[in-house]
Formats: structure tokens, sequence, C-alpha cells
């Protein structure tokens, strides 16, 4: 892949993340100024509305990205990404609040367009691996840009984030009409062409690996998603912290984050397997939930999280670059979107699952429950045949 095209995609998802990461800390305190409460199941309605949507829109995004192109789906995505952001800034109720993250949601479509791009120009197994580790690791430096920021300007006022995450969008699409390449007209054609052929790869008869491999995904981002959805909130029960202590550990989760797709996994490729390093990354991932369960310090956060974020860093690109190979070249944005679907579709249940066990249950079994769905697809994975070898594309009956 170009190094120049590699580096700007990598920026273009960063900033795109810092853009979603400003509002982490800060959703549950703008939902307490809106209702006057912190109820949880009203607090994750609002990651789960936009999963929701982001769930219906991102296998749309992908297959047209197929069709017209990467750069132009892209554009028109990130700039109503900054309308909708506008519009939840100057929200007045819990409702207005709900629609336009529905609206934002369903038009999120960077990272699935993201992998879709590295898989369109990586043929090696490993040098795929290291091309989804590079825009991983550009999510994470999101991730430290992000929640530091949206930490500050939340302490001062909830609204701050949404207008400089809308400033973000911005950026992006200044980025990507400048920087990102435009397909030829020959190898647009012949996406078009491809893309009228292609069907989910999802429904392909004999596809054993793959539909194995998204149950996989699956269960790790249902754990991840109702972590993710409740972590704010059970910080400010547990350890009585506002918005900026929250925002340091979530930086810290993007600054280790960082270090391990960036600078460690291209070197771990050379000694371990994309799968062996999956299941370890996957096992790390339940160990730090679990972990959080039993915890009654803060600053203990800092040890489980360090596990939490290598483990995220080790086993998502592994999985990604898996299940790359398992369909053909003109179906990778239509995984694209499908394994973005997944995510969504997880982002949806999981935080409405985690605020409602909360609310039920308390902290240590809700936490203990995500623990239990990492540490089944660890099993999952764990019983899967060998992958292919690294310069071996998994066929498939239309490959």
């Amino acid at each position: 892949m170009n190094k120049k095209v590699l580096l700007v995609l990598c920026l273009v998802v960063a900033v795109d993340a810092a853009s979603f990461g400003l509002l982490l800390p800060v959703v549950p305190f703008f939902v307490h100024q809106l209702t006057g409460s912190f109820n949880a199941i009203a607090v994750t309605s609002v990651t789960a509305t936009y999963s929701g949507l982001q769930f219906i829109g991102a296998p749309v995004i992908g297959r047209l990205s197929d069709r017209w192109g990467r750069r132009s789906v892209l554009t028109v995505t990130v700039a109503i990404s900054a309308v909708a952001l506008i519009g939840q800034a100057l929200s007045s109720s819990l409702l207005i609040l709900l629609l336009f993250s529905a609206l934002n949601g369903a038009s999120s479509g960077v990272f699935a367009i993201s992998q879709a791009l590295v898989a369109d120009t990586v043929e090696d197994r490993n040098q795929r691996t290291v091309g989804f580790g590079a825009i991983g690791a550009a999510l994470g430096l999101g991730f430290i840009i992000g929640p530091g920021i949206g930490g500050a300007l939340g302490a001062i006022d909830p609204r701050f984030p949404f207008v400089v995450a809308s400033a973000f969008c911005l950026l992006n699409v200044v980025l990507i009409r400048l920087y990102l390449p435009k397909a030829s007209n020959a190898k647009q054609q012949q996406t078009v062409t491809s893309t009228e052929k292609a069907t989910n790869p999802l429904f392909t008869r004999g596809n054993h690996r793959l539909k194995k491999l998204i149950s996989i995904y699956f269960l790790f981002y249902l754990g991840f998603s109702a972590f993710s959805g409740i972590f704010v909130l059970a910080a400010k029960d547990r350890f009585n912290w506002g918005p900026q202590p929250t925002s340091l550990v979530l930086v810290y989760v993007g600054v280790v984050a960082v270090v391990v797709q960036g600078a460690l996994l291209p070197r771990l490729l050379k000694a371990i397997r994309p799968d062996k390093l999956s299941i370890i990354g996957l096992s790390l991932v339940a160990i730090a939930i679990l972990g959080v369960s039993v915890i009654s310090e803060g600053r203990d956060l800092y040890a489980t999280q360090l596990l939490f974020a290598g483990g995220v860093g080790l086993s998502t690109p592994g999985l990604r670059s898996a299940m790359s190979l398992c369909v053909n070249e003109n179906q990778q944005g239509v995984l694209g979107g499908m394994t973005q679907s997944v995510v969504s579709l997880t982002s949806l249940i999981g935080p409405l699952l985690a605020g409602q066990m909360y609310e039920s249950a308390g902290y240590g079994a809700t936490f203990q429950s995500q623990a239990v769905l990492v540490f089944i697809a660890v099993g999952l994975l764990a019983s899967m045949p060998r992958l292919p070898a690294a310069h071996q594309a998994v066929k498939t009956p239309s490959a």
C-alpha cells in the first residue's frame, strides 16, 4: 500500500476517532443537564441510538463505496456527521439529542471504508494485518486526543465537545478531498461491474470460516461495547469521578493502543501468527474486564486498562485481516460495512444490556458478565483450525 495514502488514511481515522472520543467523557453529564438525572438507561440510550442507526447505515455506506468510490462516499457521510453534531450541541431535550445522535450514527462510515481501502491495496496477509494495525493505532491516537479535550471542555459545559467534534469532521472533509486519491476511471468501472455481481459474503455457501469469525467478532464487541457504554457512569458512581479523571484514563487507553498497534504489533507478527496474537489479545481483554469488576480504588484502573488496551490492540487487527481473506476483492467494501454493522449492533445491544444490569444487579455483576462473553470468544477462536499460510487467501466458492 502506498505509504502516503496510508498516512493520510490514518490521519483521517485519527481525526474521526477524536471527534467521537470528545463525547465519551461528557454524555452522562449532558444527559443530566437535559433531564436532571444520571439514570443509566437514559445515558446508555444515547450511545445505543447512535449505534443502532450505524448498524443500519454501515452496510449501505460500504456497498456505496464499492460502487461510487471510497473518497466520494466518505466526503458526503463525514459532512452529514458535522451537521448532526451541531444539532446535538444545540439540543434542548433528550429526544432531540437522540434524533441527532441517530443521524450521526447513520452517516458514520470512516472506519468501515478505511478497512476496505487497506484490503483493496494489500494482498499479503501479514502486511494486511500491519495495515489494519496502523489504522487501529490511528484510532487509538484519536482516542488520546479526543477524550483529553472532551474532558477539559466538558468540565466547562457538556455542549462544547459536540461543537469541537463537528469542527473535526469538517477538517476531515478537507483532508479527504485534498489528499485521498480518487480511483481511476478504469478502476472505478471495474469496481462498479464487480459490485453488481457481488453478494453478501455471509450468504455464500460454504464460507464457514467467515461465519465463525463474525460470531467471535460479535461476542468480543458485545462485551467491549457493554463495558465502554457503562464505564464513565460506573467510574462516577464507584470512584466519584467527573469528566476529567475519566478522560485521563481514556487518554491512557489510547496511548497504550497506539504503542501496541503502531510499534509492537509489526515486531510480534514476525514471531507469532496473527490468530495466536488474537487469542492472546482477547484473553487479556477478558482478564482486564474481570479485574475492573473487583477493584475498589480508581487508580487501579490504570493497571486493568493497560491489559484492556493491549489486548484490543493485539486482537482486532488479526481478526479483521482473517475476515478480509475470506472474501473476494470486490466484496471488501461490503465486508467493511458488515463488520462495522457488527460493531454497531453490539454497541446498540451492549450498552442497553449494561444499563439494565447495572440498575438491577450492580457494579460487579455487570462487568463479570461482559468478561464471560469475551472468554467465550477466546474459546471459539482457539477451536478454529489454523489459518492459511501468509501468502494464501481463504478461497470461497465464488472466489
